[in-house]
C-alpha cells in the first residue's frame, strides 16, 4: 500500500524550473544601474537648466544678437588661457556623451529585464499619471536621442542648416573686435523653417513628460523614501519640467511668428 502511494506521488509530481539559490546576480545589478541613471539625470538636469539660461538670451532688450554670441563664445574658451583654445567645451562634450551612452545602457538594460519579468502575459498597467509615463520612458528616451544628434548637427556642427544666402559658418564682430561663429543667425535661420520649428516644440513636450517621470525617479534611486520628500520631488519635477520646455518651446514660436529676428 505504502510503495502504491509512493509511486503515485511521485507521478504526480511536476517539475519545477527554478533559478539555483547559488545562481549570482544580473551584472550589473539593477539597483547599481538605478544609480546610476539617477546620477547621469541630475547631471542632465542641471546641463538643462543651465543651457536655458544662455537660449533666453534672445530675449534680452537690447543687443539680443551681441549678448548671445557673447556667451556663445564665452562657452567656447571657458578656462581659457589654462585649457587652450576650445579644450575645455570639447572635454565638457566628452564627459555629457559617456553620460548619455552611461544613461541610455542603463535605461535599455532595465527595460529589457523588466519585459523578461513580466513574461508573456505581462501585468495590468495602473493609471496614475507616474507609472503610464514610466511605462514610456523608453520611448520618449529615443526620441530625445534622435532630437539630439539633429540638434547638434542642425546648430552645433551646422550641417543641416543651409539656404542659397547663409552660411552656417556666418560670423559675428564682437564689440572689442573679436569675429566669432553667429550662432544667433544660426537659430534664426533654424526656426525659420516651420517644420524645424514644429519638430523641435513636439519634442519640448515630450521632454515635459520624460524629464518630468526623470526627476521624481532621482529620489527614488538614491534611497528617498519618506513622504515629504517624494512629495515635495513630485512638485518639483513637474515645476522644473515646466520651465526648461516652455522657456524652450518659446523660442521656435517666437522665430516663426517674428517676434525674435536678425
Amino acid at each position: 500500500m505504502s510503495s502504491q502511494i509512493e509511486e503515485r506521488s511521485g507521478i504526480d509530481q511536476i517539475p519545477v524550473a527554478r533559478r539555483p539559490a547559488t545562481a549570482p546576480p544580473p551584472r550589473p545589478e539593477t539597483w547599481v544601474l538605478k544609480v546610476i541613471m539617477a546620477a547621469t539625470g541630475s547631471v542632465f538636469v542641471a546641463f538643462l537648466l543651465f543651457h536655458l539660461a544662455g537660449n533666453l538670451k534672445v530675449y534680452l532688450p537690447d543687443e539680443p544678437q551681441m549678448h548671445f554670441n557673447e556667451y556663445a563664445h564665452w562657452l567656447r574658451g571657458l578656462l581659457n588661457p589654462v585649457l587652450p583654445g576650445e579644450t575645455f567645451l570639447w572635454l565638457f562634450r566628452g564627459a555629457l556623451a559617456v553620460c548619455l551612452v552611461l544613461h541610455i545602457y542603463s535605461g535599455l538594460t532595465i527595460w529589457a529585464r523588466g519585459r523578461r519579468a513580466r513574461g508573456i502575459h505581462g501585468r495590468s498597467v495602473r493609471a496614475d499619471k507616474h507609472h503610464l509615463v514610466g511605462r514610456t520612458m523608453i520611448w520618449s528616451g529615443l526620441i530625445i536621442l534622435a532630437f539630439i544628434i539633429f540638434h547638434l548637427l542642425d546648430l552645433t556642427v551646422g550641417r543641416a542648416v543651409a539656404s542659397s544666402d547663409f552660411s552656417s559658418k556666418a560670423t559675428y564682430l564682437l564689440p572689442d573686435g573679436t569675429a566669432v561663429t553667429d550662432a544667433y543667425a544660426n537659430l534664426i535661420h533654424s526656426f525659420e523653417r516651420p517644420e524645424v520649428a514644429i519638430f523641435y516644440v513636439v519634442v519640448m513636450a515630450v521632454l515635459a513628460f520624460h524629464l518630468s517621470h526623470g526627476i521624481w525617479s532621482i529620489i527614488n534611486d538614491f534611497g528617498g523614501t519618506a513622504h515629504r520628500t517624494r512629495q515635495v520631488f513630485l512638485y518639483l519635477a513637474d515645476i522644473l519640467a515646466l520651465i526648461v520646455v516652455i522657456g524652450n518651446a518659446s523660442i521656435p514660436l517666437a522665430v516663426l511668428a517674428g517676434g525674435i529676428t536678425l
